[in-house]
């Protein structure tokens, strides 16, 4: 661990806070001492130019005034090309959620042939053994009792071993 103040110490220092033990190292160490002050000259140094850079002239305060000016007033009539393709996508993602939605419903000629169509399904529906929904599952458990039937028709070579034994 070092024995000199942290650059916060340092810093706190500079800023105006006084601590006893603070103010105690700096009058026994050097190192910490020339640092403190460093950090002062470097502050001065930047209050300094700050100072120079504000105290100039009218004429180049009239300059900037005219440049901002200038730059508000030339705003372009044209959005930025960001814009442009955002508002293409928007365009393009809305005109094929309609075309899909559209192309789902179905266009009947008549209410007649509609309500055939309707009578056709609800036919096929209630003919069915099990609902559509479940087909997935119905295909499973065959396959799974189709599966134990033939393992339980063939006897495993296995069990024909321990008959022989």
């Amino acid at each position: 661990m070092s024995n000199h103040l942290s650059r916060d110490q340092v810093t706190e220092w500079v800023s105006g806070t006084n601590e006893e033990g603070v103010k105690l190292h700096l009058e026994a160490c050097d190192v910490c001492r020339f640092e403190v002050e460093r950090v002062r000259a470097t502050l001065a140094g930047f209050h300094d130019s700050v100072h120079a850079l504000a105290q100039r002239d009218d004429s180049f305060w009239r300059r900037q005034q005219f440049a901002i000016r200038e730059r508000l007033s030339v705003k372009s009539w044209f959005p930025s090309a960001s814009w442009v393709w955002a508002t293409a996508m928007l365009v393009v993602l809305v005109a094929s959620l309609l075309m899909m939605r559209t192309s789902r419903i179905p266009r009947y000629g008549t209410t007649e042939a509609a309500d055939e169509i309707l009578l056709q399904e609800v036919q096929g529906d209630i003919a069915r053994e099990y609902p559509e929904a479940l087909a997935p599952a119905v295909l499973i458990a065959e396959e799974r009792n189709e599966i134990l039937n033939r393992k339980s028709s063939h006897p495993s070579k296995n069990t024909s071993r321990e008959g022989v034994q």
